[in-house]
């Protein structure tokens, strides 16, 4: 089984790159099972797409909803029962040093990144691998938290005043 290192530049979006803010649950549960994994999606220009279909990646992709490329996730479950392909992807900063999430914080949506990739070939025939092996921050966006206030709306309750209804509030 042939192993391809593939590497792409693009904007990043949604990492949860690191144990600390891993996915712990995925689509339905699909993480659950191997302790959560670590999860990027990105979005790439048509010659980055080129590149990853190259490497005959299934990763397939779709539409960006505000027109900048391809959007396509990127995955490395955290807990395989083996070392090589588990844990964190390696992350560094554009100078190459590592980062350190407790003192650089999370990736920000829109930051320029760059991703190496492991694209492999499995035991199923047909199917090809693709397994998140490093990020490297270019250009960093600080994660900014949407601290807007949010409306709470709940179900509605009658408030009753013996056999008639009154009022609805919600």
């Amino acid at each position: 089984m042939a192993t391809r290192k593939v590497i792409l530049t693009g904007i990043g979006e949604w990492a949860k790159v690191f144990e600390e803010n891993r996915d712990l649950e995925g689509f339905e549960g699909a993480w659950k099972e191997c302790e959560g994994a670590c999860v990027i999606d990105m979005i790439l220009d048509e010659a980055n797409m080129k590149l990853l279909a190259t490497s005959k990646s299934m990763k397939k992709g779709s539409p960006d909803a505000d027109g900048r490329g391809t959007r396509v996730r990127f995955h490395r479950k955290f807990n395989t029962g083996r070392d090589w392909d588990s844990g964190a992807p390696v992350v560094t900063k554009a100078d190459g040093s590592k980062w350190n999430y407790a003192e650089d914080g999370t990736i920000g949506n829109g930051s320029t990144i760059q991703v190496t990739l492991s694209v492999y070939d499995t035991s199923r025939k047909g199917i090809v691998g693709t397994r998140l092996d490093r990020v490297k921050v270019l250009e960093h966006l600080k994660y900014e938290r949407d601290d807007e206030e949010v409306e709470v709306i709940s179900a509605p309750t009658a408030v009753t005043g013996g056999d008639n209804v009154k009022e609805v509030m919600f």
